[in-house]
């Protein structure tokens, strides 16, 4: 390889590198998480550099202008939502567990080290389902339309049921410690993992869970590919349910909500869509609707 085409090949190389440097700075600087968008982007430079590019953009565009959408209309689904359901939720977690375990968990078990796992884990919530789908992408893209089919309507799904039920989380309903203010505060971050929650945030959408869905849809398409070499993988949903809880971000009925949504949302894909395609594959084939009779 001749020198020039080998400065070419490095300079091309690090352009994934000085972005992360830049938008690192940006985020230190204004003291925010980024979101998937961020992630997205710098999907798309390295799948430049390894000359991907047309088919990168044109299988994640449809992902990133619906989950995009998505994101932007969360930030005001509470305002076009009607009245925040504050009680609800704690009134069936006292029916089930005879106390609320948010507070429970907080007055027992608080320590620094949970405080900051527990952070630390609550702020995957969108680098999981990316990372995911671009390991996915490239190697498995069957699968990867599946995963960002039941990742979208899981996703609108939880969307619709903020804008007709919007419910306050535990730090707010029941005035449990909002943990993960500290553990930002003590770290000089704001505790804003987009630029539309930066921008408008939205503190009543508590059921359902996204943030202990997402990992649980993960879990299952892995378990979907790999079987029970994939087991391990179900550390990652577990440790998340707990910590939403544990940081009052979330009733454990809002993780049951979650786990439902997204296995609902994988049910439809690897089930119901299938056997819909078969069905209406079968219907247009006259051949077939001759034999059948």
């Amino acid at each position: 390889m001749r020198l020039g085409e080998e400065l070419t090949r490095r300079f091309w190389l690090l352009l994934p590198a000085v972005y992360l440097l830049i938008v690192g700075a940006f985020f230190l600087y204004y003291h925010i998480v980024p979101g998937p968008e961020f992630y997205v982007v710098f999907l798309l430079i390295y799948a430049a550099c390894m000359k991907w590019t047309r088919r990168f953009v044109k299988d994640w565009l449809p992902f990133v202008t619906l989950f995009v959408t998505y994101e932007a209309v969360y930030g005001f689904a509470d305002k076009l939502g009607g009245i925040v359901h504050i009680k609800e939720l704690a009134g069936v977690e006292l029916q089930l567990f005879g106390t609320i375990p948010s507070l429970f968990l907080q007055q027992f078990f608080r320590n620094a080290a949970l405080d900051y796992t527990g952070a630390f884990l609550y702020s995957l919530h969108f680098i999981l389902p990316v990372a995911f789908g671009f390991i996915l992408w490239r190697y498995s893209p069957k699968n990867y339309w599946s995963f960002i089919a039941s990742l979208l309507i899981c996703s609108y799904a939880a969307l619709t049921t903020f804008l007709i039920f919007p419910s306050a989380p535990p730090w707010y309903g029941v005035n449990a410690t909002r943990i993960l203010l500290q553990v930002y505060s003590s770290l000089g971050v704001t505790a804003s993992k987009t630029i539309f929650d930066y921008i408008d945030a939205n503190p009543f959408a508590a059921f359902p869970s996204l943030h202990s869905a997402y990992p649980w849809l993960i879990s299952l398409y892995a378990l979907k590919i790999k079987g029970r070499r994939a087991l391990p993988i179900l550390l990652l949903p577990i440790g998340i349910w707990f910590s939403v809880v544990y940081l009052g971000e979330h009733y454990i009925v809002d993780v049951i909500g979650g786990v439902a949504y997204a296995t609902g949302a994988f049910l439809f894909v690897e089930k119901v869509t299938p056997r819909l395609i078969n069905h209406l594959n079968f219907t247009k084939d006259p051949e077939k609707i001759s034999q059948s009779q």
